[in-house]
């Protein structure tokens, strides 16, 4: 499996080194040339490398505003309650307090000097998508039959639970797809039928 490791330009080297080793607990990597007078640094955290340039050396000016429309997806290791509380001990500014996705995932969300944005994240809870649409199915009104054992969602279900016709699936989804996602009823047609065929409940 490959990774990336962005490449982020700063105004202040130093600054930004001493805020993510000292204020999110980074581990610092190499500094090129050197620790005084860094051109090069690269900073890691639970698998994740972050690399860092000054601005000249990026060809932006001084003064031009970094991070505008940068977040940083960050999925962290250990306790992220734990992370996020050692954060806030140090003073770190939290940007997006934490809570849980309805998407199973919890996270919070800080700046750095620059203004990017850094959204700590972890999976909060096992999350099962129904074997019909691939809908993630969270709370328990969201599976059919409001059961939680049912491996189908509520809108690909009766009301007995039980899985509702190819038809009635199909003609949902589509409907589904002209609505968010602004679609001709041929084109929702067309991207109905390729995604249910890839479902584990209508691939054969």
């Amino acid at each position: 499996m490959g990774y990336l490791s962005p490449t982020l330009a700063v105004s202040d080297m130093k600054e930004t080194i001493t805020f993510y080793r000292d204020s999110l607990s980074f581990k610092v990597g190499m500094c090129f040339p050197d620790a005084t007078n860094p051109e090069y640094a690269d900073l890691s955290k639970d698998g994740m490398v972050l690399m860092f340039v000054p601005t000249k050396n990026a060809g932006i000016s001084e003064g031009e505003k970094l991070g505008i429309g940068v977040n940083l997806y960050l999925q962290i290791d250990g306790d992220i309650d734990e992370y996020y509380d050692e954060l806030k001990k140090k003073g770190v500014k939290i940007a997006v307090d934490i809570k849980d996705e309805p998407y199973g995932i919890r996270d919070f969300a800080v700046t750095d000097p620059d203004g990017y944005l850094l959204t700590f994240n972890q999976v909060s809870q096992v999350v099962k998508n129904c074997l019909s649409c691939g809908m993630p199915m969270i709370n328990t009104e969201d599976y059919g039959a409001m059961n939680p054992a049912n491996v189908y969602c509520v809108h690909c279900s009766k009301s007995d639970g039980s899985l509702k016709s190819r038809e009635e699936v199909y003609e949902g989804m589509v409907n589904f797809m002209m609505t968010s996602q602004n679609m001709d009823r041929a084109t929702a047609e067309v991207a109905a039928r390729e995604y249910m065929a890839g479902m584990p409940a209508w691939s054969g």
